[in-house]
């Protein structure tokens, strides 16, 4: 089975809270089958800052309502945009 790479654009409830929280309340609440790739900060305005995540996950049926359903359960999320959505077909050690 395959993986696929899932670029999400995330805003937190609050102005006041950074990226780093986010991502690592986020990561608390993900399955074991899904991982983070990488964490881009992206200024929106008014000092409110988006992160964009990268996730790897399983491709099979269910697997991106599990990530989007555990990303939306962190306290610190507001919103969640699907912006990427790709194969990941390398796998590097």
């Amino acid at each position: 089975m395959g993986k696929v790479l899932v670029r999400l654009r995330i805003l937190p409830t609050d102005a006041e809270i950074s990226p780093a929280k986010i991502s690592e309340s986020i990561q608390k609440g993900l399955p074991s089958s899904i991982e983070i790739r990488r964490i881009v900060e992206e200024p929106i305005a008014f000092g409110l800052v988006a992160s964009i995540i990268d996730f790897i996950i399983e491709d099979k049926e269910g697997e991106m309502d599990r990530l989007e359903e555990s990303v939306r359960s962190s306290e610190l999320v507001s919103e969640i945009e699907v912006i990427g959505l790709s194969k990941f077909s390398t796998s590097l050690k």
